[in-house]
């Protein structure tokens, strides 16, 4: 069993929408929801520092993490981007940022990752680190 199993495993193989076309749905102010084929363009050729929550819908964390993400994601407006990737949508993202639990935060600027943070973050460490990508 390679990593790309158990990924998918961990993730589950849900009958889920997958498309290779670029999609980019607004969830809210400064909010939006990827999938892999516009990965390039919104994170790793944006001109802004982006943070990308990494997540399942069924993973109780996730879920507690949302409103936390959606209301830091308003406050910084401007300054960061915020993206959300589930996925069971987009397991090629999990496989190339070797991710093996969600949800996961990817912290990028200038195209590159700069750190992450895996597990359920409250509001004061998401904003320690957003401060510090802002440096």
């Amino acid at each position: 069993m390679g990593l790309g199993d158990i990924i998918s495993n961990l993730f589950g193989k849900g009958n889920e929408t997958r498309t290779s076309e670029p999609v980019v749905e607004e969830l809210g102010t400064n909010l939006y929801e990827i999938n892999t084929a516009a990965f390039e363009s919104e994170v790793v050729s944006s001109g802004m520092p982006v943070v990308v929550d990494c997540f399942t819908k069924t993973c109780p964390p996730c879920k507690k993490m949302a409103p936390i993400f959606e209301k830091v994601a308003a406050e910084y407006d401007g300054k960061i981007k915020f993206v959300k990737v589930n996925l069971k949508n987009s397991p090629e993202i999990g496989k190339q940022f070797k991710i093996i639990g969600v949800p996961t935060l990817l912290f990028f600027r200038g195209g590159e990752m700069i750190t992450n943070v895996v597990g359920f973050a409250e509001e004061e460490k998401l904003k320690e680190k957003l401060e510090t990508l802002l440096e």
